[in-house]
């Protein structure tokens, strides 16, 4: 960040150590603590979209519970099924998780772990991006946050403004301003980049846990998604 000079070996992560002693907050909805010491982060837009369209299918479910049920019928009450499936990938099951030991992506059909130490650099592109270690030989990889997307439009007004992010992607700091105007000019996406590069130089800092990147394939919302899918083509095909 301008104005300010990282140590060595943060600069060589991409990650900025926080001389400040006051810890950033954010606005609740951006990141909230939960038991075992995990904290969620995630846009409240897609919460509200989640709700909303559950709202949305309970009423269609209703009223096709008191019609005729026909072929019709079945065919549009599993496309509803899949529908919230999809839905469920994309915006409930997505977020980033943080802990004592590292960070997990939650994207809508896989998932990746990474502990602080494999960390190497949080960048905010059009999401936030995570630069993960992995085993020898292969090379860091970059993870794309599906849930902490980032409006490219508060991106450009923030580059015009005060010039943080260069033409390439930039290090994100692990400093956030602590004055609440500054707090209140930066998107949400910048809050919550800034707060996961301050919790990844902390814990580089604590040291012991090692690892890589690890990534699999997350059952829960495929299922949610191919079970209702492959119904849908039956019913299509009757």
């Amino acid at each position: 960040m301008t104005g300010s000079t990282p140590p060595p070996e943060a600069a060589s992560t991409g990650l900025t150590a926080d001389s400040s002693p006051t810890r950033p907050s954010g606005p609740r909805p951006l990141w909230k603590s939960k038991a075992a010491g995990i904290t969620v982060f995630r846009h409240p837009a897609p919460l509200v979209l989640w709700w909303g369209w559950i709202l949305f299918a309970l009423v269609n479910f209703i009223d096709i519970a008191v019609s005729d049920h026909d072929l019709y019928v079945l065919r549009v009450s599993v496309l509803l099924l899949l529908i919230t499936g999809i839905t469920y990938a994309c915006t409930l099951h997505s977020r980033v998780e943080s802990d004592a030991d590292g960070v997990t992506v939650f994207n809508p059909v896989r998932n990746h772990r990474a502990p602080w130490s494999a960390i190497e650099g949080i960048y905010l592109g059009d999401s936030i991006e995570f630069v993960c270690a992995r085993p020898e030989p292969k090379k860091a990889k970059t993870i794309y946050s599906w849930a902490l997307y980032s409006r490219r439009r508060a991106r450009a007004r923030q580059q015009m403004q005060r010039g943080f992010f260069s033409t390439r992607r930039a290090p994100v700091s692990s400093r956030a301003p602590a004055e609440a105007a500054e707090l209140a000019k930066q998107p949400s996406a910048q809050l919550m980049a800034a707060e996961l590069g301050r919790r990844a130089v902390e814990g580089r800092d604590r040291g012991p846990a090692q690892g890589f990147l690890a990534s699999r394939w997350t059952w829960q919302p495929i299922a949610a998604i191919l079970a209702p899918g492959l119904l849908l083509l039956v019913v299509l095909l009757v």
